[in-house]
């Protein structure tokens, strides 16, 4: 199972500092709530986001610690600012994005303040991309989610192009027009062109985008792929669901029942409609409290037997916008109740403070309706969430702008453009027959009991991993079946290469790279099958020439170190091709040296041809963020001196790009054999992978995309696999 990296701006954990103390609690945000449930479930996943607290209020110790705590759950945290936080989050995406794709007026800003809104935007983009470029293995399927992250998969690809990212859109994305109005159009849908696979909740959506690429000439759509001069990416609409089985099964746990009770005496005998949304412009809140204030108008015999109850969860509490609209909120509610209200009722029961879970439960099962009108929302799992909950007698008032009207065809749709229709379908929903509720219920719940989030992220997912043009097969798994076949093959042939690697592929990675000496064991299972004269052995690895030398040098095999900047054939001495003596050691040494003494557990070896920074044993707080300054740090030098620094498993290698095992390989690929199999783990064994004969074996240890035919699991596999060739 390939690693899933997903990435997004807040982490399903959020943090907050009381009197020094670090307090961690679940995140309120739709995405965290939304796709945490498919991470709980899936193994191989790590999520990458901010944590929710600002990087001025940390010290040392508790971003290690964080890190740490997070790391336990599979979470990697991003430390912003709160001037990062502030003009990236704060203004850049929602004073700007957020406004603009969901289609509400727009705001005149400074044209500096704009300016210095998107730098942050692209540089907090970058901060992201750093992270994700440490954490990935070699190609992890990395998963990029919504509308503050869609620099993120160019400056990924820029970094590695075989890296495979998919984008998710999780709000509208508004009309071709409007969105070429904005100034960085063309830099944002290069961003997110730069995705394998671009996801929306709706055809609407997908429709909307696909001519926006046509309007700025970025590509051309045909058959669900954008087709561009070096690129192919999908695009399609995957609707989102959400976790049925928890809200389906909530009536059964004894806090929900009780949460039941307590409404049920507060509300008596009313009919309860009710309205549940974060407290944001795009909802339609304001406009809900009005619809509600012209039905208890029009229709007064509703007065005193109805109640409408709005949870408004309060959310970017630091946008004036979102302060004055709590306000307007405030005030409409209490107007209403002055007009309406009577001893012992009050017509609006108004809650801005979120609300857990068993309380939302509770509020959806004894709703007679659930008044879910948004001006535009790119699905609203509110929705679902009460049509899995409520299985009696619940009526659906829905906005034919929320996506998931496009799935919830028995609701009573909305229009806001004519604001009557969601005064009538108040009056419609409280005198809807039961027999017809009931009906309009059942075949709702149909559709999202098999739409799940679990269902909605697993065909994501798999579609990522599905090649598209100019893209390699997904790898197989080396079966029994497969491995049966091979065996046979290298029985059957008279002349046999076996290209091996060593760290990782032939023995587990050691903390301490100088304390990785092979054991005897797998010493006489080379021996026994170089003795065999149909088998040319070569040891292809990123260890310098004295290791190998001194561990190897007594078998009949061939040895390359550094990965092809040594080589030394078997009954021959060792010929170089590159010059040991390398200048550019001495420029980039100290540097080296100086971030390894910042890192605990971190050391720095110096092979002959090149410079290795290794962390295996250093914390993850450390790690990351010393691994990112580096790259960062040698940058200049490294593209002045022709270098190249590669990310491998817990290392940092620099050396001559023009060296690879693929270069090295050669010397023997050139020679007639009819059984040749290359085995690595690491992302230097791609240059060897993708040069072999189509008629040779490749084998990749461990996780992430590659170009090889086979995986297998751990080094163990490797190891098993030989024994059989030897037997």
């Amino acid at each position: 199972m390939a690693q899933v990296i997903i990435v997004s701006n807040r982490l399903p954990i959020s943090i907050k500092k009381e009197k020094g103390q670090l307090i961690f609690s679940p995140s309120l945000g739709g995405i965290a709530t939304g796709l945490s449930s498919y991470v709980s479930n899936r193994h191989n996943s790590l999520w990458i986001g901010w944590p929710g607290i600002a990087s001025d209020d940390l010290s040392s110790v508790d971003k290690e610690n964080i890190t740490q705590v997070l790391g336990n759950q599979g979470y990697i945290p991003v430390f912003l600012s709160k001037k990062q936080v502030e003009n990236f989050y704060n203004g850049y995406s929602n004073s700007v994005l957020w406004p603009l794709f969901h289609d509400l007026p727009g705001k005149k800003f400074n044209e500096e303040q704009v300016k210095e809104w998107w730098n942050s935007y692209q540089a907090v983009n970058s901060r992201f991309a750093e992270t994700v470029l440490h954490t990935a293995e070699d190609k992890s399927q990395i998963w990029v989610h919504d509308y503050q992250l869609l620099l993120l998969p160019e400056i990924l690809k820029s970094e590695h192009k075989d890296i495979n990212v998919g984008l998710f859109l999780h709000i509208p994305f508004p009309s071709p027009k409007r969105f070429a109005k904005l100034d960085t159009s063309r830099k944002i849908l290069s961003g997110m062109l730069s995705s394998d696979l671009i996801g929306f909740h709706t055809s609407s959506f997908v429709e909307n985008f696909s001519k926006s690429i046509a309007l700025a000439g970025l590509g051309e759509v045909i058959n669900s792929q954008i087709i561009m001069n070096n690129h192919v990416a999908r695009i399609s609409e995957f609707p989102m669901g959400i976790d049925y089985e928890k809200y389906a099964e909530a009536s059964k746990l004894a806090t929900v029942r009780l949460a039941v009770k307590e409404y049920k005496r507060k509300y008596k005998k009313l009919k309860v409609i009710v309205s549940i949304d974060r407290l944001d412009p795009t909802k339609g809140l304001v406009e809900r409290l009005r619809a509600y204030d012209r039905f208890l108008e029009q229709y007064p015999k509703q007065r005193k037997k109805v109640v409408l109850v709005m949870v408004a969860a309060p959310s970017r509490t630091d946008i004036k916008a979102y302060q004055d609209l709590s306000k307007k909120l405030v005030t409409i509610a209490a107007q209403i109740n002055e007009n309406y209200g009577e001893d012992g009722w009050l017509p609006v029961d108004y809650i801005n403070e979120p609300l857990p879970f068993e309380n939302v439960s509770a509020l959806f099962q004894i709703a007679d309706v659930a008044f879910i009108a948004p001006l535009r929302d790119g699905m609203n799992l509110a929705a679902k969430e009460f049509v899995a909950t409520n299985k009696r007698h619940g009526v659906l008032i829905l906005s034919e702008t929320a996506g998931a009207a496009e799935e919830l065809s028995d609701a009573l749709i909305v229009d806001h453009s004519h604001p009557e229709t969601l005064t009538n379908a108040l009056n419609q929903a409280i005198n809807m027959r039961k027999r017809e509720l009931r009906n309009r219920l059942k075949r709702m719940r149909k559709k999202i009991s098999t739409n799940t989030v679990q269902s909605w992220a697993k065909t994501f997912v798999d579609t990522l991993q599905q090649p598209i043009p100019k893209t390699p097969r997904l790898t197989r798994t080396l079966t029994q079946r497969l491995r049966t076949r091979m065996l046979k093959e290298y029985r059957n042939a008279n002349k046999r290469l076996l290209l091996l690697d060593y760290d990782g592929s032939l023995v587990p990675f050691s903390e301490n790279y100088e304390k990785a000496e092979p054991p005897e064991s797998l010493l006489n299972l080379i021996r026994n099958l170089a003795e065999d004269k149909k088998n040319d052995i070569v040891l292809i690895s990123g260890r310098s020439g004295k290791d190998l030398e001194a561990w190897f040098g007594s078998l009949p095999i061939s040895l390359v170190a550094e990965h092809g900047a040594a080589i030394k054939n078997v009954g021959h001495k060792w010929n170089t091709t590159e010059k040991s003596d390398t200048e550019w050691k001495h420029l980039l040494l100290p540097s080296l040296e100086k971030y390894s003494a910042l890192t605990p557990g971190s050391r720095v070896e110096v092979k002959p041809h090149s410079l290795v920074w290794h962390y295996r044993a250093a914390s993850p707080y450390h790690a990351q963020k010393y691994a990112v300054i580096i790259k960062r740090a040698l940058k200049p030098i490294l593209r002045r001196e022709d270098l190249e620094l590669l990310q491998g498993n817990k290392v940092l290698e620099i050396k001559n790009p023009h060296v690879n095992k693929g270069a090295a390989a050669m010397l023997w690929l050139n020679k007639p054999h009819d059984f040749v199999i290359a085995i690595g783990d690491d992302v230097t064994d791609e240059e060897l992978f993708s040069i072999l004969p189509l008629s040779s074996h490749s084998i990749k240890v461990g996780r992430g995309i590659t170009q090889a035919q086979y995986r297998v699991g751990s080094y163990k596999g490797v190891i098993s696999l030989l024994k059989r060739m030897s037997s």
